[in-house]
């Protein structure tokens, strides 16, 4: 196990251990900075007691930057190269590794009932290129979710956030603004991720 979120230096030793480099077409950036995945923990509002599913978990940085806040996660990667770095880096913490693509996962199976007196968030950093159709499913077909942040690419962020006449306003945010509210609530640079992706990123957080 690994007792802290993970340092640029840390993050650039797991993948030499286990002869990996992050892939471009998974797209895979992963968060390299202890303050980002924190803050992100803390806007996400979650604590003792809630079930958080994070998906796309990786290198296990923010896993364990929302095990910190006392929460029990749901730990979600497509990559099996990485699942055994995952659960070396979550070894020993309240965290149930999941092996699988989220578009296809079968949430009931995953998640279990939906409990309105605990319900789940959702707390990640999503690959671009998925992250629209992701939020979109997960807001129609997963009740179990109640509420999300999410850092995705900042012009999704921005049509996932906009309201009517802003000019990022388009399907995706009248598909949205159909299941829940949502807000831009952070930017992230590039800087804070490795590699360092080619745009800026943004938090949204979504309430159904």
């Amino acid at each position: 196990a690994v007792g802290h979120p993970l340092s640029p230096t840390a993050i650039r030793a797991l993948l030499a251990e286990y002869g990996l480099e992050p892939s471009r077409a998974l797209g895979q950036n992963f968060v390299a900075d202890p303050n980002t995945v924190r803050r992100i923990a803390r806007l996400a509002g979650v604590g003792p007691g809630d079930r958080v599913v994070e998906i796309g978990a990786g290198l296990g940085s923010l896993t364990l930057a929302l095990v910190e806040t006392g929460a029990a996660v749901t730990a979600v990667e497509v990559d099996r190269h990485l699942l055994p770095i995952l659960r070396q880096v979550v070894a020993d913490r309240p965290v149930t590794v999941v092996p699988g693509d989220a578009m296809e996962l079968d949430w009931d199976a995953v998640l279990g009932p939906t409990d309105p007196e605990r319900p789940w968030a959702l707390v990640a950093n999503l690959p671009y290129n998925i992250a629209t159709p992701l939020v979109l499913n997960l807001l129609l077909g997963v009740p179990q979710i109640e509420r999300m942040l999410v850092m995705v690419q900042k012009e999704v962020a921005e049509r996932l956030a906009a309201g009517p006449g802003h000019k990022a306003y388009g399907i995706p945010s009248v598909k949205r603004a159909w299941w829940a509210d949502a807000e831009l609530v952070g930017r992230v640079p590039p800087s804070v991720f490795v590699p360092p992706p080619r745009v800026d990123s943004a938090l949204v957080a979504i309430r159904r």
